[in-house]
């Protein structure tokens, strides 16, 4: 072929090669990066619903409708006006960044103590700002039908939540033998008689030999050899279930025990395995059996729990000399407390704090400022210091505490050398060869009738958001009065929020211009003016207030006023009707909580009977308020 020919060929093709090089890059490229754009919005619009799903429902709802939290799936948030737009990104980047100081809205980036880093956060402000394709059917009910478009980052957050509901499980709280035992010592006292009365609580050398007894007609035991250096015969005896097993065999119920395992298992009649036994359920300690008080107790509950009929058999000789009260109705701290008498000044140790000494004493830091001029709460402490803790003080006694100890750290009030640690027992009444420790602890007679303690479908379901018994009930096939097993699985329901909301309220401490609330902000010197609420000049005879998502709103005899600002003047003995279109609130009357929570459907009529002037606010939502003012006509 002529060569000549050849090149021109060549040429021609390299030609037409690039041009549809140029004409491919001038048309299809553009559409491919389209294309790509499209493809990683939705792909973020996506894994923001899945953040979504596994971070904000708790408070939001599973398709953004509200409740403890502001709704989020509204067509104000998908407005796509640019400057719109960018207001509500800009506001959902910052309040995700930094949370809402004075709300339960807590900062999320990791560098302000969240877990959602910048990526993350971006995900989700893109998923909430996402526009609207359709009418929502499922917030039909929540918005009144009005038309509320939503889009399939919705539709993908609440299939994530359900898919999250189906995999987690509710396991029913309460009491097992183990636990049982443990509060009643049963199994470290057996044990330490079993090996010459060894104390329960003493550290066991490292090679020390342990006789455990014999169960499941093992009458010989077993041996264990010590290979810890912080063990002692309480700890082996509760990993060993020794009390558990000793109530099993004391009350006829079948269990298994594998040695190897350390396993022990409750049996039913067939010799199936069950999870535990049921609340209200009735089993006898044994002879000897003593209790460990628990924060709260009273001596009316403890007998009332132990099946016994007067507090009085209670109160032994030593009972009644390390009780703080033996008042049936008085709630113990669960922790020793000693009588100081005169011994008023403490003298700082190694490592002391204004906190730690507050603790010891069972005082706040303020008190002790306040019982000693020359301290703040910036005050550095150096050991040998003294600081008074007040007239009638109590030290709360902790683990490793002796007598000797406690007297170590308190300074006579005269100046003169004492024997303080005799002191100290004479004025709390205790005598040589008495327990002493942390805990207080009170002989039992003979128990027959320990009931079980354990949770209903009622205290489950406050455990977890948009759950109710009844709603738990229907999930699980059962009825809302059932009494469930302790240890037994139930399934969510398929609307669930997840775990319950916090009451935790962010102390704005994570970003500093934002610390302050709006409504403290709008109340500062040359910010804002705090408009004064007038009393009005008329009764109302009928008055309601219902909670929107984030207001309350009052209606005087038929007249409804604007969100946040009602008021009413009502006589005593009134009740005012409060209800719940939207969210998850409290009814907070002057600070004080009550019907929490109150969500849709729930009705509380609240009596007024006392003159005064009552503010009617929410917790979760500081904007909420109404004003009530109760006068004599």
């Amino acid at each position: 072929m002529n060569t000549q020919k050849q090149t021109f060929l060549i040429v021609v093709l390299s030609f037409l090669f690039v041009g549809a090089c140029a004409g491919y890059a001038a048309v299809d490229l553009p559409i491919r990066a389209q294309d790509q754009q499209k493809w990683h919005e939705e792909e973020s619009i996506e894994r923001g619903a899945l953040l979504y799903a596994n971070n904000c429902r708790t408070c939001h709802g599973n398709e953004g409708q509200g409740g403890v939290g502001l709704p989020l799936n509204t067509d104000v948030y998908k407005d796509q006006d640019p400057l719109v737009l960018a207001n509500n990104r800009e506001k959902l980047t910052r309040t995700l960044n930094c949370g809402r100081a004075g709300t339960a809205m807590q900062p999320w980036l990791t560098t302000n103590g969240g877990a959602l880093n910048e990526r993350q956060i971006e995900h989700l402000v893109n998923f909430i700002t996402a526009p609207g394709t359709e009418e929502s059917e499922a917030l039909a009910d929540l918005t009144g039908g009005n038309g509320t478009m939503t889009n399939k980052g919705w539709e993908e957050a609440v299939h994530f939540a359900e898919v999250l509901n189906s995999h987690t499980t509710v396991i029913v709280g309460g009491e097992t033998l183990d636990t049982i035992a443990a509060d009643h010592l049963i199994g470290a006292d057996a044990l330490s008689e079993f090996n010459s009365g060894v104390d329960a609580n003493a550290i066991l050398e490292e090679g020390t030999t342990v006789r455990l007894p014999g169960y499941n007609d093992d009458a010989d035991g077993y041996e264990y050899k010590v290979i810890n250096d912080n063990e002692t015969i309480a700890k082996i005896a509760d990993s060993h279930h020794v009390g558990a097993i000793i109530l099993a065999e004391l009350n006829n119920l079948p269990y298994e025990y594998d040695k190897k395992q350390g396993r022990f298992t409750l049996l039913d009649a067939e010799g199936a395995e069950i999870t535990g036994l049921f609340p209200g359920d009735t089993i006898a300690l044994p002879e000897g059996a003593r209790y460990i008080i628990k924060p709260l107790d009273t001596l009316q509950i403890i007998a009332d729990k132990h099946g016994l009929a007067s507090v009085g058999v209670l109160n032994t000789p030593f009972n009644v000399r390390v009780l703080p009260s033996t008042d049936p109705a008085t709630e113990f701290s669960g922790t020793r407390e000693l009588l100081l008498g005169d011994y008023t000044t403490y003298i700082v140790q190694p490592g002391d704090a204004l906190g730690t000494i507050a603790t010891k004493f069972g005082l706040e830091v303020d008190d002790l400022i306040q019982l000693n001029s020359s301290l703040t709460a910036e005050s550095t402490l150096t050991p040998g210091d003294t600081v008074e803790v007040g007239d009638n003080a109590r030290y709360f006694v902790s683990t490793g505490d002796t007598l000797a100890t406690i007297a170590q750290e308190l300074a006579p009030p005269d100046g003169i050398q004492r024997d303080i640690a005799a002191d100290l027992a004479r004025l709390n009444s205790i005598e040589e060869g008495d327990p002493f420790g942390p805990s207080v602890i009170i002989e039992l007679p003979k128990v027959d009738a320990y009931t079980i303690s354990g949770q209903s479908l009622e205290e489950l379901a406050e455990d977890w958001g948009n759950v109710t018994a009844d709603t738990l009930a229907e999930a699980n096939g059962i009825t809302v009065d059932s009494i469930i097993m302790i240890g037994q699985s139930l399934h969510l329901p398929h609307d669930a929020w997840g775990n319950a909301a916090s009451n935790a309220l962010n102390p704005g401490t994570a970003c500093v211009q934002y610390t302050v609330p709006e409504q403290v902000f709008e109340t500062l010197p040359g910010i804002g003016t705090v408009t004064p609420i007038d009393e009005p000049a008329e009764f109302s005879q009928e008055v309601s207030i219902d909670a929107g998502a984030n207001d309350w709103t009052l209606t005087a005899d038929g007249t409804e006023q604007p969100m946040n600002e009602g008021v009413a003047k009502i006589a005593p003995g009134t009740s005012v009707a409060f209800t719940v279109s939207a969210g998850i609130h409290n009814i907070t009357i002057n600070g004080n909580i009550t019907n929490d929570p109150f969500r849709v459907g729930d009705e509380a009529s609240v009596p007024f009977d006392t003159v005064g002037e009552y503010d009617i606010t929410c917790t979760y939502h500081p904007a909420m308020f109404a004003k009530l003012f109760v006068r004599e006509e």
